[in-house]
């Protein structure tokens, strides 16, 4: 099989937590440009499947790539310029305006110490344009409600410019218009 860049394939991939906890053999496979829920009830590991997919956790058996690329051969800052996520929660402790938390998806193309490019300024103006939050820009990330927070964790997501977005459990603790703008946005972006 021809594999794409945004590909995702999860091959007979096996983890265990030192607290019992195991994955058996998972096989998954995400072609690009497919959505795909997973559903499962709480604690069968569906977040732990989504760690093993961005390389946070490693299989202790089988293989987890992206585009026919392992991730045990690529570099967190590589792995980072193809997958993104969107947490289930994103928790900022210190007084973060939205264009800051937003330049954080920007991280993993940033070179040492040069700072912020003028590329990635336009970027995160870009996604807060496209999610409808350019007016939340100097505000507090902290001082948002719950739906908009959820909107700004996803600009920084697509501030990553991801060929892969994973996310956690994305619409959890959102009343129902933003569970569905967070899903409409997400049909636009793929």
């Amino acid at each position: 099989m021809h594999s794409n860049a945004s590909d995702l394939l999860v091959s007979n991939a096996s983890f265990s937590y030192t607290s019992g906890f195991t994955l058996n053999h998972i096989n998954l496979c995400v072609p690009g440009g497919q959505m795909v829920g997973l559903l499962g009830p709480n604690g069968c590991g569906k977040t732990t499947l989504l760690k093993l997919a961005t390389g946070v956790l490693v299989p202790s058996e089988g293989d987890v790539r992206i585009g026919g690329m392992s991730l045990k051969k690529l570099l967190r800052k590589e792995i980072a310029r193809q997958i993104a996520v969107v947490p289930q929660e994103l928790n900022i402790p210190f007084a973060y305006t939205v264009e800051e938390v937003v330049m954080l998806g920007r991280t993993p193309f940033l070179k040492g110490l040069a700072g912020e490019s003028k590329r990635d300024h336009q970027i995160v103006s870009d996604v807060l344009e496209l999610t409808g939050m350019a007016g939340f820009r100097k505000r507090y990330f902290n001082e948002l409600s719950g739906g908009e927070r959820q909107k700004i964790v996803l600009a920084m997501a697509l501030a990553q410019e991801p060929v892969i977005l994973l996310l956690d459990e994305p619409t959890s603790h959102l009343d129902i218009s933003h569970q569905i703008e967070i899903l409409e946005l997400l049909r636009k972006f793929n």
